[in-house]
């Protein structure tokens, strides 16, 4: 499902919005019984596209701190996710793309396999990057949440609903996967001491 602009809807007409958010995604105008309200869940999508890119951008961070360059190449030519303002991409594809990358992230975690003292301190700051960007997307789980349906079009709730759907188990995934990957980083040395403050907030 490709993210469609949402639309003003004003008396009988429907007047399509021609703004852009930040990352090449749509920018969303809602119907509401205030202003406040149209800020309000403009702002909730914006951010949480913005946590999303993020995160991916730290899973990325990650797969190369893990020795994975093949793997790493090989996502990067599924969706040109590096090229920032390309308006091909939406929020099922950003999702997906997590998840893929999560599943090429766990196995090597559960490997157990060394790592070079190059890529340690790889490891060190990508750590950091991917706990800071997995808090990011946490707290969007409420913010979407607290997004009143009842505002949108009729047409239009599905894309603010996908991100409701599917945004919780994604996050749920991350933070299991954060407190794995580093208990996984210290049995290997790496300094994560500033990952595990960070981590606290997550509760792993």
């Amino acid at each position: 499902m490709k993210l469609r602009a949402l639309v003003l809807v004003g008396a009988s007409l429907l007047i399509a919005s021609p703004a852009k958010a930040g990352f090449g995604l749509p920018d969303i105008l809602i119907s509401s019984d205030s202003h406040g309200g149209n800020s309000h869940v403009r702002e909730v999508v914006h951010d949480c596209r913005r946590a999303l890119h993020n995160y991916l951008e730290s899973q990325y961070l990650i797969i190369d701190a893990l020795d994975l360059k093949e793997e790493l190449a090989a996502r990067k030519a599924t969706l040109k996710f590096a090229e920032k303002g390309s308006a091909g991409e939406s929020d099922d594809d950003l999702i997906a793309e997590s998840n893929a990358c999560s599943d090429v992230i766990q196995p090597r975690i559960e490997s157990n396999k060394r790592l070079d003292a190059e890529h340690k301190q790889l490891a060190g700051a990508a750590a950091l990057r991917y706990v800071r960007a997995v808090i990011e997307t946490k707290k969007m789980v409420g913010a979407l949440t607290s997004v009143k349906t009842s505002s949108l079009g009729f047409s239009d709730v599905g894309p603010v609903l996908f991100l409701v759907r599917n945004v919780p188990p994604l996050v749920s995934n991350a933070v299991s996967t954060t407190g794995k990957l580093l208990h996984y980083l210290s049995a290997n040395n790496v300094d994560v001491t500033e990952a595990n403050k960070a981590a606290g907030d997550l509760g792993v």
